[in-house]
This record gives C-alpha cells, sequence and structure tokens, in this order.
C-alpha cells in the first residue's frame, strides 16, 4: 500500500467515525438495569421544535408519537377535552382564523374555527406510521432483513449475557470476538459463510467495505446508518453508552456486524443498490374532508364553489397535524385545571412548624407530604433528592462504589461508611453474615448453571426450596415478613457513620447553603427538620432502579440525606452559616429519613446519632409519619390492579407491604405514573391541594434569591431531570412497542445490560407496560411537562436568555412554562415572542346554531 493509499484509508475512517457520531444522535442513552437512569429516547433532536421532532422520529421508527384519533375523541366524549380546548388549540396554531370571515354551506354558516374543531372530531383519514428510511435489506428482501436483527440480537445477547459459559474471544472485544465466531454458524448457509470469512479484520474497514458494496453514496452514508441503527435501537443505544464506559464494544464495531450480515445475506447483487425512501402515507383531500363534514351535518343545497372555500380551509391543518393539535388540547386541558386551582393568595398556617420534612421534588412525595400536613405542626418542603451533596457512596459491606447524584453531575467526594464508636463488634458480625451469606448465594447459582450439578442441586435442596417457594407464591407477606427477620438474624443491623471530614469545611458550608437558600429554608427552624430521601422495596423486579430516586443516579436517596444531615449539624458549619446570614438556631437538630414508596414506610436513618433530649420528639414524628404513610397507602390501593378499592389505613399499610414482597407482583407500585407537572414554588402556592401526586413539587422562595442564582440551579438541573422522567413516559405510552420495554411476563433478564422480550430480539427500551396501564386502561396520561414558577418573569428571561438547554425546552415546546411574579398576579405563558397572559378568551362564538352541529 502506497503513502497515498495510506492516507486515503485514514481520511475515509476518520470521515466514517463523523458520520457514526452524526448518525447516533437519534439515539438515546441506555444505562444498565442497576442504574436505570430516565432518559428522553429523542434528546438527539431536542434542537427542533417538539412537531418536527417527532415526525422525523415517525420517519426514522415508524413509531406514532401521540395517542391515536380515536383515543383522543374518546377523551373529548369523556369530557377529558372541551371545545374550548380544542378551539383554543386551533387558534394558538392559527392566531388570524377568528378574523376570517364565516363560511356558507348551503343554508347554513359556519366559522372556520368549527369547521377545523369538526374536522378533528368527526374527519375522515388518519396517518399510517411507517418507517420511511430503510436498509437494502428490508426494501429488498425483509427476510434477509429478519435475520440481520435475528444474528445480531443473538450476538449481542451473548457478548452481553455474561453466563456461566462465557462468549468465546470476548476479552478481545465484541467485532473481534464475532468475526472469529460468525463464520462458523451453521444455521447460515454456506455461502453466506464464505462471505463472512472474508470480512476485514478493522470494524471500520468492514463498514466502508460494506458500505461501498451496497453502492450508499457519501452523502446518503448517515441516514444509511442511521436506518440501520433504528432497525434494533435498544442494542444500538446500549452499545453507544457502553462506548465510554471500556466495555469493549462501540457503534462502529455494531455497525461493522449488521451491515457485514447484509452484504453476506444480499450477496452484493446489483438489484439491491436502490435507496428510496418509502413513500408518504396517501391521506383524504382536503376535498375530500370537506364532502364527509358536509355529509355528517346533513347539509343540503351546498354548491362547488361553497365547498371549495371550506376545503381551503381545512387544507391549512393538513391530517397529519390533527394528533398534535388533539396533544395540545389534551394538555391545555390539564394546565388550565392545574393553574385555575393554584392558590392566589398565601395559604399557609399562621402557627410555626415544630417540625419541617424536606422531601425529594419526587411525584409520589406530594402524597406523603399532604397527608402529613394535615396532621397540623408540620410543614413540607421539596429539593432535589440528593441533596445538593453529589457523592460516590461505599457502604459498611464494601463492594462496588455507587455515584449517588444526578447525571448531569460528576461526584466531588468519597464518603464510605464506618462503625460508630461503639458499633465495632455489631459491624464485624454484620460484614461476617453478609459475607457467609453472599458465598452462599454465589454457589447456589454457580451450581444451578453448572452442566451436571442442578441435578444433585434438586435433590439435595429441593425438599427446601419447594416449600419455600409455594410460601412465597401463597402468602408473599408472611414469607417477606419470614425473610426479613431471617436476614437480620444472620446480617444484623449495626450502628455506623458517615465521616465527611474529606471534604473541606468550606465545601460542607457551601453545601449547606446552597441547599438551605434553593429550597428557602432561611429562617423560621423548627425543632426538627427532617431530610427525607426514598427508594422502593420490591422483588424480582429487574426494573427496581426505576423505582428508586432520580436525582440519585437511580439508587436510594438514604445515604445522601445522612451526609447532608452531618453536615448540617456540624457547628462549624452552622457557624460558616451565619457569616453568610442563615443562623440555624441551637435547639434545631437535623434527621435523616428514608421513604419507601412502595409500602410508603418512612425510616428514621441514624437513630443511634440522634441525642437523648429529641426522643419524644422523633417518637411523634414516627408516630405521624406513620399514619401518613398508611392514609397514602389508603389512597393508593384505589388505583393498583388487585387492592381492595376501599381499604383502612392500617390494612391499606398491610396490602401494600404483602405487594412489595411478592415475587409474582407485576403491579407493585405505579412510580411516576401520571406525572405532568413541575411546581417551583413556595408550598403556600400548593398547600392543601390534592394534586394527585402528579406533580414535581420544588420549594422556592424568590424573596432569598434576589441574583436568581437558586432558580437557575432549580431550572437547569432538577427541572432537566424531570424532563427526561416525563419523556421517558411519554414515549413508553405512545410508542411502546419502540420505546417501552413490552410485558413483564415474558422479561429475560440480559447480565446488567437490560430485558429482553421472550428469548431474543432486541434490548428494550423505556418502561414495561405494566408500569404505565393496567391491561388497556392507561394510568399515565401522555402529557408534555408543564414547568409553572412563580418568580419575577425578567428573572425567568434572564435565566432562559443564557441557558440554550432552557432555550431548546421551552423555546421548541418540549416542556411548556407558566409564570407569575407573585401571589394574586395572573399567570402568563412563555412564548419565543414574550409573555402572553395564560388565561386569554378564545370565544368563537357561532354564527350557526349549535344543535345544528352534532
Amino acid at each position: 500500500m502506497t503513502v497515498t493509499d495510506t492516507v486515503s484509508a485514514a481520511t475515509r475512517r476518520a470521515q466514517l467515525r463523523s458520520d457514526v457520531s452524526l448518525a447516533a444522535r437519534v439515539l438515546p442513552t441506555h444505562y444498565p438495569l442497576g442504574t436505570f437512569i430516565a432518559v428522553n429516547p429523542l434528546a438527539g433532536l431536542e434542537a427542533m421544535p417538539f412537531e418536527q421532532a417527532i415526525r422525523r422520529a415517525g420517519d426514522l421508527y415508524g413509531m406514532p408519537a401521540t395517542l391515536a384519533p380515536n383515543t383522543f375523541r374518546e377523551l373529548y366524549r369523556a369530557g377529558r377535552i372541551t371545545d374550548d380546548d380544542l378551539d383554543a388549540a386551533i387558534i394558538r396554531r392559527y392566531p388570524n382564523l377568528p378574523g376570517l370571515p364565516t363560511l356558507q354551506l348551503g343554508a347554513h354558516e359556519v366559522r372556520p374555527v368549527t369547521l377545523l374543531r369538526a374536522d378533528l372530531l368527526h374527519g375522515p383519514g388518519q396517518i399510517e406510521h411507517v418507517r420511511r428510511y430503510r436498509t437494502c435489506a428490508e426494501q429488498h428482501d425483509p427476510q434477509a432483513a429478519h435475520t440481520v436483527d435475528t444474528q445480531v440480537g443473538k450476538w449481542c445477547s451473548a457478548y452481553f449475557g455474561h453466563g456461566a459459559w462465557p462468549m468465546p474471544g470476548r476479552q478481545n472485544g465484541f467485532y473481534s470476538a464475532w468475526r472469529a465466531l460468525a463464520s462458523g454458524d451453521h444455521t447460515l448457509k454456506r455461502a453466506v459463510r464464505q462471505r463472512l470469512r472474508e470480512v476485514p479484520v478493522r470494524p471500520d474497514d468492514a463498514t466502508l467495505a460494506a458500505l461501498d458494496m451496497l453502492g450508499v453514496p457519501d452523502e446518503a452514508r448517515i441516514a444509511y446508518l442511521q436506518a440501520h441503527l433504528t432497525c434494533l435501537p435498544g442494542w444500538a443505544a446500549h452499545i453507544q453508552w457502553c462506548s465510554g464506559n471500556d466495555a469493549g464494544i462501540d457503534l462502529m464495531g455494531y455497525l461493522a456486524v449488521r451491515l457485514s450480515y447484509e452484504c453476506a445475506l444480499l450477496g452484493g447483487d446489483q438489484q439491491y443498490r436502490t435507496l428510496d425512501p418509502a413513500p408518504e402515507p396517501t391521506t383524504p383531500t382536503a376535498r375530500d374532508r370537506a364532502n364527509h363534514l358536509v355529509r355528517f351535518w346533513e347539509f343540503a343545497g351546498v354548491t362547488e364553489g361553497e365547498l371549495g372555500a371550506a376545503a381551503r380551509v381545512l387544507a391549512a391543518l393538513p391530517v397529519a397535524a390533527r394528533d398534535m393539535l388533539w396533544q395540545n388540547a389534551f394538555e391545555e386541558s390539564y394546565r388550565n385545571r392545574l393553574l385555575s386551582t393554584l392558590h392566589v393568595e398565601r395559604h399557609g398556617s399562621s402557627a410555626s412548624a415544630h417540625t419541617q420534612l424536606v422531601t425529594c421534588i419526587d411525584t409520589r412525595s406530594e402524597g406523603l407530604r399532604r397527608h402529613l400536613e394535615s396532621l397540623g405542626g408540620y410543614e413540607t418542603l421539596g429539593f432535589a433528592g440528593f441533596f445538593a451533596v453529589a457523592i460516590r457512596f461505599t457502604d459498611l459491606l464494601g463492594g462496588a462504589a455507587s455515584d449517588l447524584c444526578p447525571v448531569l453531575i460528576a461526584p466531588n467526594y468519597d464518603i464510605t461508611e464506618a462503625p460508630s464508636r461503639h458499633g465495632v463488634e455489631y459491624a464485624a458480625r454484620r460484614i461476617s453474615g453478609a459475607l457467609d451469606l453472599a458465598g452462599a448465594e454465589s454457589a447456589f447459582h454457580a451450581a444451578k448453571e453448572a452442566l451436571a450439578a442442578p441435578f444433585t442441586l434438586a435433590e439435595v435442596a429441593g425438599w427446601v426450596a419447594g416449600p419455600l417457594s409455594t410460601i412465597k407464591t401463597l402468602t408473599p407477606g408472611l414469607a417477606g415478613a419470614l425473610r426479613h427477620r431471617l436476614h437480620r438474624w444472620a446480617v444484623p443491623q449495626a450502628p455506623t457513620v458517615l465521616n465527611v471530614d474529606a471534604i473541606p469545611l468550606a465545601e460542607r458550608a457551601l453545601f449547606a447553603q446552597v441547599a438551605l437558600t434553593t429550597m428557602g429554608l432561611v429562617s423560621g427552624f423548627g425543632r426538627l427538620v427532617v431530610l427525607c430521601g426514598h427508594g422502593s422495596s420490591t422483588e424480582n423486579n429487574p426494573y427496581q432502579a426505576a423505582l428508586e430516586c432520580g436525582a440519585c443516579g437511580g439508587q436510594a436517596g438514604g445515604p445522601n440525606a445522612r451526609t447532608a444531615v452531618a453536615i448540617l449539624n456540624e457547628p462549624q458549619v452552622r457557624e460558616e452559616l451565619r457569616s453568610a446570614g442563615i443562623d440555624i438556631p441551637e435547639s434545631t437538630y437535623f434527621v435523616a429519613a428514608q421513604h419507601d414508596t412502595a409500602t410508603d414506610r418512612v425510616s428514621i436513618l441514624d437513630r443511634h446519632l440522634i441525642p437523648a433530649d429529641y426522643a419524644d420528639d422523633v417518637d411523634r414524628l414516627v408516630a405521624d409519619l406513620g399514619r401518613a404513610g398508611a392514609a397514602l397507602a389508603a389512597e393508593r390501593c384505589a388505583t393498583l390492579p388487585g387492592a381492595p378499592p376501599t381499604l383502612s389505613p392500617q390494612r391499606a399499610a398491610r396490602h401494600v407491604a404483602a405487594r412489595s414482597t411478592d415475587w409474582a407482583q407485576v403491579y407493585p407500585e405505579w412510580g411516576l405514573a401520571g406525572n405532568a407537572a413541575f411546581i417551583v414554588a413556595p408550598r403556600d402556592v400548593s398547600a392543601g391541594l390534592n394534586l394527585e401526586r402528579r406533580a414535581f413539587l420544588h420549594s422556592y422562595d424568590p424573596d432569598v434569591d434576589p441574583d436568581g442564582a437558586a432558580l437557575e440551579t432549580i431550572l437547569t438541573a432538577p427541572l432537566v431531570v424531570a424532563q427526561w422522567i416525563n419523556c421517558q413516559y411519554y414515549f413508553s405510552t405512545v410508542a411502546p412497542d419502540v420505546f417501552g420495554a413490552g410485558t413483564k411476563t415474558i422479561h429475560n433478564v440480559v447480565g446488567t445490560a437490560g430485558v429482553l422480550a421472550g428469548h431474543s430480539g432486541d434490548l428494550q427500551l423505556g418502561l414495561p407496560w405494566q408500569s404505565l396501564a393496567d391491561g388497556d386502561q392507561l394510568r399515565h396520561e401522555p402529557l408534555r411537562l408543564h414547568a409553572v414558577v412563580q418568580a419575577p418573569l425578567d428573572r425567568i428571561d434572564t435565566i432562559v436568555e443564557r441557558n440554550p438547554i432552557l432555550q431548546h425546552l421551552f423555546g421548541n415546546d418540549w416542556v411548556g412554562l407558566a409564570a407569575r411574579e407573585s401571589y394574586g398576579t395572573p399567570w402568563h405563558r412563555w412564548t419565543r415572542n414574550g409573555w402572553q397572559p395564560w388565561f386569554e378568551s378564545h370565544s368563537t362564538a357561532l354564527t350557526l346554531d349549535e344543535e345544528m352541529i352534532p
């Protein structure tokens, strides 16, 4: 090879790497099951307006991006969407429409807005969602395309499965291991195997060779690579995450395998070199739609000219745009109701609180806060569940450290759990018991996976395992209680502490100041201030991490609460805070807690560290948290499949506890299903209101944040994470076949990567159907997140102007934004053209008798 050829090859490889990187922007990120961090599956398209982005995604994935038109029409008939909602959505899209003259249709006059609304309600035609950008195999040989997907899915499962018999050559990386094995796969024809033997050693060279053989021109290369990446988006998304984590696999190798299979199966035949996108689906013309409405209304004597005038109005609303108008109207209905209920005057109690409870902003915490406040004497606040301490945590038992912070932030310090001064002996017993138990479990699983040992294992352990399995199945509550008792006996609890001395004093004080200022708690401290993280306890649940704290990287937030409490109780930190204008009384003590969202039980953490003077206060707190949790459990039972709809709080508490230990339970809790709003305001704005566990509640006091620093932090960090969660629920619901995870009942776990639906196929993205719906009945209504902020409007404008991520989210309609200056002032809508009054009159008084239009 000449120097020129070497330079040319290097240039082509570099250009290919760039093309692969650009093509991968349409992929979501798929984190391992152990963290399962929520993502917006269309995050790479957030620079586009939402409507444009979902159309692009529809072309790539062949997916719907809203509920079906008939579902929207059912919501309309149920009163969930009104004529006013539809008219407001139409006028916002076509602001000049109300000024147009009425249309004459025979003896009747119809306003243009009424005509478009009728087309939404009764018009013919709907969009067929198809993949428009396809591979050569998809276009010309669907069986070959199916084989490519089957083979690639099989090898990805082998690579990530981490079974007892690992993939040979795995240590050399995915592409190298595949290349050594693929040609020996006798499920393929001999000619195909022979072509696979000739695949280049380097994955980028293999990809380039395949693209040349398929006749893909350079200008079409990115689109063609995207067509391959979106065939199995789950595997592609997870491999994209692996690319930055030294996992021996990247998208270049993945694409090399896919394209090599495609070429080998197609055989390099010239007839496969036609790369045309699928045609746009056909829809009724505007005139067809006008004719349909005239017949629907039974209007007589309509002239061709009148029909043409109606068609010209309908032409402004293509059939493809209907779904987005329905979506806007559906969201407007919820948002109007929410803003109408939020208090316009201060609603807080005049009596000072003896205890303040700071929970995560998580929607599930809204119910706990509401029930606790109803007992009197409590004030609650909301703050991101990592409590401003971004840590890498190692517990007493050791093992791999966990990053307990949002993925937007890198952990600052390593925090390690250690025995307390009087707990060394207990800690030693706990560690020893955990090691013995782990060893037994490891031996048990190794025996199950060995070649002959399962038969011996069944003989030896079957007489014990059989009855235990029966008890777990028939009486999960009893089995769970028994198992927990045995675990506590084998691995007893030990009093421990978190040493925060590794964090410099100045940093600890800054953590404290940022947290207290951001949530607006700078005065009026109660005797107890409880920082309450959250986690979820479920059995046999690969999606356990999806129920944990998103602000803590898909982990439980107890260690963050403990760390923050250790900092806030330090005399030196409080002295530093006083110099910053925050005076925490000596009588105030911070307490760490954790809310189990599956059982609604709240545990007080590090109780051995709480001074004896606070014993009565803590006892009262524990009792009141028990009452609040039981009341919340009763509220939740009304929506949990299989739960008696009317239970006393005590029975409800027992029921949800039993569900959490049931290894066959596919509905242990609803997680964040229903999430729709993100409220940034003092608690007075929403106090006493039942927000149905649909709102993220972040405390914010604009009076203590004159420079807007705290608000900027809230809008650029917690709001962004909430939007990821919202989008994951949204797209898992409207496009479950692409961005959901199917039904839990046929899931098979692949190592730590994720799950398959069945024994093969694509890695499942997003959330399982049982996290979103009860059968065909949706429990999550797919609405884009609605941010509600109480703060000066010019302060919000300044923050948006200097943060491109907010310009994308608000300006491209991924998140709606409503705000008001203060109590009693009207709500305004943020738009690219400035703030507009939220509650505008969209009256479209009809000149046609309402009774004439069904």
